[in-house]
């Protein structure tokens, strides 16, 4: 999954509905043509039924004691949920606790009975994705913590977990899909451990920067520094961007996935303020010298770098990224991978005593500190954990286990009944002495919002279900410009797997169709979705029941590989489809190839 350098070309073009009957097992090689009705057909009056969605909402609880340690044994009488402040109902008590390989292996030794895990239920397997952001990571720092997740990967196998492996290096990159075989997830690490790591060059950078300022204090020119730290600022923030744009387009990704899902981010840190330290620097090595040398009158009369330095937090952006995962229930752990050494902000020969303000260990606590920052944010806001300042990264991956292992499932029906708006949850336990982590809200997405973030989930992470056997068809594409064609596309479900009712003399049903596209690059396109109220009159379902009902549009593609996933979700039934298909569409001579 690769960001293009622009988004991709999809539209709809106006092509009418294909709505009615059309031959089973028939491509379609032409714009879709709606089947002709019979004359004489019945006006229905429209068909009325009325639906009751209920969206239970499963949080996972983590409790520990005044010491630490996991509480177990609490049952459902001793939590309280609120939801914007008010108690709700706990309709659903869950309480997991399973042995991990090392305890399984160590019984087995002993001679005990030891049987491995058993799968848990459906909505309580985990979808865990593993992101490794090579754009903000030293190759040392990437290895070492590579190296403690293999180990780590290979117990979650064993508990039956689905893994995904995501890198990014300023453009996402999908490794290994979700699976449960830890073959895949060894070799999708050691490719993972390949690719060019990038803060390396944000080092030379910031080395660049540092000379400039330092050529500046030579010739008392304070406004030259703020310059040199000015250009890097702006970068940095670009680039940030990008980054956090990037993490937070795979955490909406997750929203569709079943399950529980957690998503467990490596990097060396990310800066909430980009280029706080140098600002500090800048205000240490000036604040004195410019006033001393009657260039300026006070420091304040070039801009105050300190307050300079607080206009570029960026904490909207993680601020953004907390409130995605929450509102599609996506827990947060983060590992600094920097370890205990944090990052030198100086050379090592450099003489503190040299540095004005706190010295160089002030200045690189100060940077430690801006980049750790973002990165216990988004753990805590989401109820997950931090991995920082340690070499011990096998005891503390260890710890995060306990948490996919040893957790109460709290669920309730929410009373905002698919409102589409953020609420805030408050789980706590009714015994003394117990802390309590969490998540810290949702969105009560309504029933059609969250069939549409499954579509969106099947085609990122490559994942088909087909109950309804839906069929996808491409007609002849016609080139419109040198970077642009119109596919004809035909969706077809069987009349058979639709449920209908009878209204009159036909029988009427409701689908709802949802189509996106991700280009060759991996962009995606916005997510279309129409109504599709489907009629046969009674006197024909006989022959109905064998034959397709169909869907068409005529979408603009770019050249490549696209790959178009259609949702299909019957209202009446609750049943949903997701299916895929890629077609090329190529300049050279043969034109297209499925």
């Amino acid at each position: 999954m690769r960001r293009p350098s622009s988004p991709p070309r999809f539209l709809l073009a106006t092509l009418p509905l294909a709505l009615g009957i059309a031959v089973a097992g028939v491509a379609s090689a032409a714009p879709p043509q709606a089947a002709p009705q019979p004359a004489g057909e019945s006006a229905a009056a429209p068909l009325f039924v009325e639906r009751l969605d209920v969206n239970v909402v499963n949080v996972e609880v983590f409790v520990t004691d005044d010491r630490g340690r996991r509480v177990t044994g609490l049952q459902k009488d001793d939590f309280e949920i609120l939801q914007d402040g008010k108690p709700v109902e706990i309709s659903n008590f869950f309480f997991v606790s399973q042995p991990d390989r090392l305890d399984f292996e160590m019984g087995r030794g002993s001679g005990k009975a030891m049987t491995p895990p058993s799968p848990l239920p459906a909505e309580q397997q985990l979808n865990l994705v593993v992101y490794v952001d090579h754009f903000n990571l030293h190759p040392q720092n990437r290895k070492r913590a590579l190296d403690e997740l293999d180990a780590f990967l290979e117990d979650r196998m064993f508990q039956g977990d689905r893994v995904m492996l995501m890198g990014y290096d300023g453009q996402l990159d999908m490794v290994q899909p979700f699976t449960r075989d830890w073959e895949q997830v060894h070799k999708g690490l050691r490719t993972l451990s390949k690719v060019k790591a990038l803060r390396p060059h944000d080092d030379a950078e910031r080395r660049r920067v540092l000379s400039g300022m330092q050529l500046a204090q030579a010739e008392n020119d304070p406004l030259m520094a703020q310059e040199f730290v000015r250009s890097y600022v702006q970068q940095q923030r670009i680039e940030l961007r990008r980054s956090t744009a990037a993490l937070e387009k795979t955490v909406r990704a997750m929203a569709g996935l079943p399950g529980r899902k957690a998503l467990i981010y490596v990097s060396d840190g990310l800066p909430q303020r980009p280029g706080e330290e140098l600002y500090q620097y800048m205000v240490d090595i000036f604040s004195d010298q410019v006033v001393a040398s009657g260039l300026l009158q006070s420091p304040a009369d070039f801009d105050d770098a300190s307050i300079e330095s607080l206009g570029e937090d960026e904490s909207k952006l993680f601020d953004r990224i907390t409130r995605a995962a929450n509102a599609n229930q996506v827990t947060f752990y983060t590992v600094d991978a920097r370890g205990g050494s944090g990052e030198r902000m100086f050379g090592a020969d450099s003489d503190s005593s040299t540095i004005p303000g706190g010295g160089r260990i002030a200045l690189e606590a100060l940077r430690t500190i801006n980049m750790q920052e973002p990165l216990i944010e988004m753990a805590e806001a989401t109820g997950g954990t931090s991995i920082l300042n340690t070499w011990e990264m096998e005891d503390a991956f260890f710890r995060t286990g306990a948490d996919f292992d040893n957790f109460y499932s709290l669920g309730y029906r929410s009373p905002a009944a698919g409102d589409d708006e953020y609420h805030r949850i408050d789980v706590r336990v009714k015994r003394p002495g117990m802390k309590v982590r969490h998540r810290q809200g949702f969105v009560d997405k309504p029933q059609q919002e969250r069939v549409a973030d499954r579509t969106l989930s099947s085609l990122v992470f490559r994942m088909e279900s087909n109950p309804l056997g839906v069929a996808i068809d491409f007609g002849e594409p016609e080139k419109k410009s040198r970077r642009a064609y119109e596919m004809p596309v035909l969706v077809r479900i069987p009349i058979r797997d639709v449920t209908l009712l009878p209204n009159g003399d036909v029988q009427e049903g409701r689908l709802r169709i949802y189509v996106v596209v991700e280009d060759a690059k991996g962009g995606v396109s916005e997510l279309y979705q129409f109504p599709f109220p489907v009629q046969v009159p009674t006197d024909q379902m006989a022959t109905a029941r064998d034959k397709d009902v169909g869907f068409g549009r005529v979408l603009r593609l770019s050249p490549g590989t696209p790959r178009v996933a259609v949702g299909v979700w019957d209202e009446l039934s609750g049943s949903e489809s997701f299916v895929h298909k890629e077609v090329r569409l190529s300049d050279r001579p043969g034109g297209r190839s499925r």
